[in-house]
């Protein structure tokens, strides 16, 4: 029986520097984003105790044992209320974000087959031609400066909608207006959003039905969104079905795949209709933003190296001339591979996940530590209701994992003879925490390398990328990590010019 007093209390961590944030605004809107969880880390060691609003306590990890454990156990450990009613509001109940227990395992595993690795390279020719269609457009800003990141995500956007749910949002204003419009009320950093999720944190479950009756302005760019996105999954889901029934050939979208499995599976496990409506949003926005802003960090780090570029193009141009005529393998090009993987570790796009406690708890740890008592703990009680942040940004940087150049970004050690991550797996991906790991690990994250190579492909092998003179760039957490200014604006401009 655990007892209901938890050790966090006890545990060390830095000192509060406010009752109402506590350490939020250093933690949320610290430029660069990292950079006080980090010292933190250096200070306290992989799990520590911090201060959120109004003098709550909460754990923040990036212990290895911790976070499988934490991973492998979705239903000790849930998302928080404030996420959540983001989820519900805006996905609806049926959403892969929002399900949970029974409901969440059996949405997910008719989903599994829509992103499975065949599924995914099947989607290359379709993937290609947006990756073609985007060099096309910088060509006629060829010797320009181009913000990298408005092009980006105008492209991961049409790519995401056409190639796995087969709708092409190019002529579909008010789709694109509501999911511009949910982008950036989702991504505002300020004190008032910080002490806004403090508020639902602590609502009780029975005020969800008042805020989705009587929702806040920023809650109501959510609905808006999933009401528009609502109309656009029903016209899909009904030519789909309507394919089924006459035995024509389907489309060769992913959510074609979706649809027919499911008409395939046995009753009692099947998607309502409902729920397959819910992921069109879920996937839209799950997937647009967090590809892009990977193909951001890409693009930067290319820029700033530009010998790199050189080398990704010598790779894919010797692959191509040593295979004539045959579709380009992404995954046997080693020097590219190596840049996306640390750009995933260094540049996570989700810096830190939370979850809460559901019951009185104990946490395993990888190792021992010491309490600010002088006691050793080889393991943590927690309490029921207890927030939990785990940090992707740290356990990506563990010297215990990556080695003592860990803080250090370099493809390298993804190169044979390279030193790799040490350790179980706890990642899809390269024992990367990127894609979060557990039953809740993403579903995408096989179509997110697969577009994340393409496009860095098409790009570097047409255009030379570089950083205009006097441009600081500065990574700061906006739900995603962005590239930041030196005047607050959110922005990649890069000069580009075509290649003879």
């Amino acid at each position: 029986m655990v007892n209901s007093r938890d050790d966090i209390s006890s545990l060390l961590g830095p000192e509060s520097l406010s009752w109402i944030y506590g350490n939020l605004v250093e933690f949320v809107l610290g430029v660069p984003a990292g950079k006080a969880e980090m010292g933190w880390f250096r200070k306290y060691g992989s799990i520590f105790r911090f201060r959120a609003c109004f003098g709550e306590d909460r754990l923040m990890i990036s212990d290895p044992a911790a976070v499988k454990h934490i991973f492998s156990n979705p239903t000790l450990f849930v998302k928080s209320p404030s996420h959540q009613l983001i989820n519900l509001v805006g996905f609806g109940t049926g959403s892969l974000l929002y399900a949970h227990g029974d409901d969440h395992r059996r949405i997910r595993a008719v989903m599994n087959p829509m992103f499975s690795a065949s599924s995914v390279r099947a989607l290359t020719p379709i993937l290609e031609k947006i990756a073609q269609d985007l060099s096309d457009d910088w060509t006629t800003a060829s010797g320009t400066v181009i913000d990298m990141f408005s092009s980006i995500h105008r492209t991961t956007l049409r790519a995401i909608t056409e190639a796995v749910m087969g709708y092409d949002t190019t002529e579909d204003k008010e789709y694109t207006s509501s999911y511009e419009d949910l982008v950036v009320t989702a991504a505002q950093r300020s004190k008032t959003a910080i002490i806004a999720d403090a508020i639902i944190s602590r609502l009780p479950s029975s005020s969800t039905k008042f805020l989705m009756d009587h929702p806040p302005p920023d809650l109501r760019k959510f609905l808006d969104h999933r009401l528009i996105a609502r109309k656009v999954s029903e016209k899909l889901l009904g030519t789909r079905l309507e394919t089924l029934r006459l035995g024509n050939e389907p489309e060769k979208d992913l959510f074609s795949i979706l649809v027919g499995q499911n008409e395939q599976m046995a009753v009692r496990i099947r998607m309502t209709k409902d729920e397959i409506k819910d992921q069109f949003g879920t996937i839209t926005v799950a997937g647009e933003d967090t590809s892009a802003n990977t193909l951001v960090w890409v693009s930067y780090v290319l820029a700033k190296n530009p010998k790199w570029q050189e080398i990704i193009r010598q790779e894919v141009n010797a692959k191509l001339a040593s295979h004539p005529g045959m579709p380009l393998d992404y995954d046997r090009l080693p020097f590219l591979n190596a840049v996306i993987k640390e750009v995933l570790r260094f540049y996570a796009t989700v810096s830190y996940t939370e979850r809460v406690s559901s019951v009185d708890t104990v946490l395993p740890l990888s190792g021992p530590i010491v309490s600010s008592s002088g006691k050793t703990l080889t393991e943590v009680r927690i309490r029921k209701g207890r927030t939990v942040i785990i940090s992707i940004t740290t356990y990506n940087r563990l010297p215990s994992i990556w080695g003592e150049d860990a803080d250090e970004f370099k493809p390298s050690r993804w190169l044979e003879g390279g030193e790799v991550a040490k350790g179980a797996s706890i990642g899809p991906y390269a024992n990367l925490l990127s894609f979060i790991g557990g039953p809740r690990t993403c579903i995408g994250w096989r179509f997110a390398i697969l577009e994340t190579q393409m496009i860095t492909c098409e790009l570097v092998r047409k255009f030379v990328l570089s950083l205009p003179e006097n441009v600081s760039i500065q990574p700061a957490s906006a739900i995603t990590l962005v590239p930041m200014d030196s005047e607050g604006k959110t922005r990649l401009p890069l000069h580009i010019e075509c290649l003879e």
